[in-house]
């Protein structure tokens, strides 16, 4: 469900900035064999990414993908997107606007509420899941907050989408694997520090690069939250109430 709305979204985007050559491809991270099959029929180019620690903590896979993603492009510039999002019309546009290699824009979140949204993101929901998401609703919610909100940038602000040039990027080592700890990334030993994506934006972008973080209002992208990890979760807890129904039918057996 979420590969087949984010290939719609990802081609809808294409197809609004035909002027542009944007190039879009999905980087399935550690895929199952139904994800394998299913991408094999959609129409879009993708890349299998398979980690050198597939057990590891996902945020640490996670990272690893995005690199690998970006390392992997054949464009200049790289925008990198989540499997449980949508965009707003002209989102790209609007955000590309700031690419200017020395700003990082990054989108205005419009999120479902599963958790509390950060900085400039906003609360609201729209679906939960691809197949109850009111894309009405999202397009009208959308179209009003970047008329409201028309050319506002504010600094700081949410990690992704966001727009990077490749070889910055790579000159830039790419983000950290995993979060950062007092015992060290990616260990989740000792004390939480800040995230992999706070981490690579001010202390090696910012800092290293003089480059400037920032939120562009008008570029608005939805996140359900955690999709496809809750639907994992969904998923595990249907299999475990089957074999409790199966154990229970057997004790009364």
């Amino acid at each position: 469900d979420y590969l087949e709305m984010i290939v719609e979204e990802l081609k809808k985007v294409q197809r609004e900035n035909s002027q542009i050559n944007v190039g879009i491809r999905v980087v399935a991270n550690d895929a199952n064999k139904k994800v394998i099959r299913k991408l094999r029929k959609l129409d879009v180019p993708y890349a299998i990414y398979n980690d050198k620690n597939p057990d590891e903590y996902y945020i640490n896979r996670v990272y690893r993908c995005y690199n690998y993603a970006v390392k992997t492009s054949k464009y200049d510039n790289v925008c990198l997107v989540n499997s449980d999002m949508c965009f707003s019309k002209n989102w790209l546009k609007n955000l590309l606007k700031y690419h200017n290699g020395v700003n990082i824009p990054s989108s205005r979140l419009v999120e479902s509420g599963k958790m509390p949204s950060g900085k400039y993101g906003v609360s609201l929901n729209c679906g939960t899941h691809p197949t109850c998401m009111d894309f009405e609703k999202w397009q009208k919610v959308s179209e009003e907050m970047a008329f409201n909100d028309k050319d506002v940038v504010k600094e700081g602000g949410l990690y992704m989408p966001c727009i990077f040039e490749t070889k910055r990027f790579i000159e830039a080592g790419g983000y950290p694997e995993g979060n950062v700890y007092s015992g060290g990334i990616g260990s989740l030993r000792g004390e939480f520090i800040k995230s992999g994506d706070d981490y690579f934006f001010h202390d090696i972008l910012e800092k290293k690069f003089n480059m400037k973080h920032i939120t562009v209002f008008d570029s608005l992208c939805y996140h359900i939250q955690e999709g496809e990890r809750d639907e994992d979760f969904k998923v595990k807890l249907q299999k475990i109430k089957i074999k409790i129904k199966k154990r229970v039918k057997k004790l009364i057996k």
